[in-house]
């Protein structure tokens, strides 16, 4: 079952860098050979760099409240989807894009990006879920959506921008309703 969270939670997270790939790419004219796989590899790193962070300060958290563990897990979650989903229907459409050709771009967003790895991983490590499947899963869904939305940007345009960030919080709020499920004493 961990599996299946963790799958749902890294779909989340990678949707955020889908969106951004897309937006940036189909607004910022030609995109310069390479730069979609830094993007990936950037957009990626950060990621599993954050996820881990957040996943070692899960481990305090954990220690902190133990028997609220689970609590911990579905508060962090249902927030992150949650803003995700508040900032999509802020958006709009041909705002805040930047140049993505340029590598202090490239590092602000990808930044940016993680930030909310770095909570999601501190959900995982309240929990105790494992750390290097957290991370490669993210890693990979991340990596693959950050290359699909800077290759297919121009195609896709910003208004499925706008679109897959509703995507990325439902599946968010998604595994925070699993663990509130689990709480319940559900068997998911």
């Amino acid at each position: 079952m961990d599996t299946l969270i963790l799958l749902i939670i890294a779909l989340g997270l990678a949707m955020d860098c889908f969106t951004i790939s897309i937006s940036n790419s189909s607004v910022s004219g030609l995109v310069k050979p390479g730069v979609p796989l830094k993007v990936a590899l950037a957009f990626t790193l950060s990621h599993i760099l954050f996820i881990m962070a957040g996943y070692w300060l899960g481990e305090v958290i954990r220690h902190r409240f133990a028997g609220m563990e689970t609590w911990v897990a579905f508060a962090v979650l249902g927030i992150i989807g949650l803003k995700m989903i508040m900032e999509a229907r802020r958006r709009h459409p041909g705002t805040k894009v930047f140049d993505i050709n340029q590598p202090r771009v490239m590092v602000i967003l990808s930044l940016a990006t993680a930030m909310d790895a770095f909570l999601a991983g501190v959900a995982i490590g309240v929990v105790e879920m494992r750390l290097w499947t957290a991370a490669l899963m993210v890693g990979v869904a991340v990596f693959i959506l950050s290359m699909g939305g800077m290759a297919g940007g121009k195609q896709l345009g910003i208004a499925y921008a706008r679109r897959t960030a509703y995507f990325g919080g439902a599946f968010l709020l998604m595994a925070s309703a699993i663990f509130l499920i689990r709480m319940m004493g559900g068997a998911i």
